[in-house]
């Protein structure tokens, strides 16, 4: 019983670091932006609006469009795809790009905890952290988002994970991919 209440309280330590210092972490790569700035806040509007829509569409079960990502995000995803087409096995995506999950989506997906890490309209790029909510599954990620053609749209996936023994780690889905079709 010792043990038990030790492991938690060893778990609960480790939990509490690696939340501060995620907090740590998004304070210090957050462009100072005024929050009565209209710019920014309708940036924001477009954005929270964009991962509604992306998940409200899942949940619907309509086809995913290219216009919730960028053109290099669907160049590279094509490619991708491409290399994979002739694999007997599974290939790069062995999930649902947006969702994490490998059987049939559910209809149920609600964001939560979103945070946004980084915007700067002037460069039109953000990065926004969340909670995608299911009653399948809890994924946390992170969106990066360029402004493209107009609309604010995905430009990276970034899926973040705690493993086993309580240790963050994040998985970039560009980058991977990137050395996925790097690969002979």
């Amino acid at each position: 019983m010792k043990k038990i209440k030790l492991f938690m309280l060893l778990l609960c330590a480790v939990t509490m670091i690696s939340c501060d210092s995620q907090q740590k972490q998004a304070q210090t790569t957050k462009t100072d932006v005024s929050a009565d700035d209209p710019a920014v806040e309708k940036a924001k509007e477009d954005i929270v609006g964009r991962i509604k829509k992306l998940y409200a569409t899942i949940a619907q079960r309509e086809e995913i469009t290219d216009s919730f990502a960028c053109r290099s995000w669907c160049d590279t995803v094509d490619a991708v795809e491409n290399k994979d087409a002739d694999v007997a096995e599974i290939g790069f995506f062995n999930d649902d790009l947006w969702t994490q999950m490998q059987d049939d989506n559910p209809d149920d997906f609600e964001v939560r905890d979103l945070k946004f890490l980084q915007l700067d309209v002037e460069k039109g790029t953000a990065m926004v952290d969340f909670v995608l909510w299911s009653s399948v599954q809890t994924v946390h990620q992170k969106f990066a988002f360029c402004h493209d053609d107009g609309e604010w749209r995905v430009h990276n996936i970034i899926r973040c994970n705690t493993d086993s023994d309580g240790k963050d780690s994040e998985f970039d889905f560009m980058e991977a991919m990137k050395e996925y079709l790097a690969e002979p």
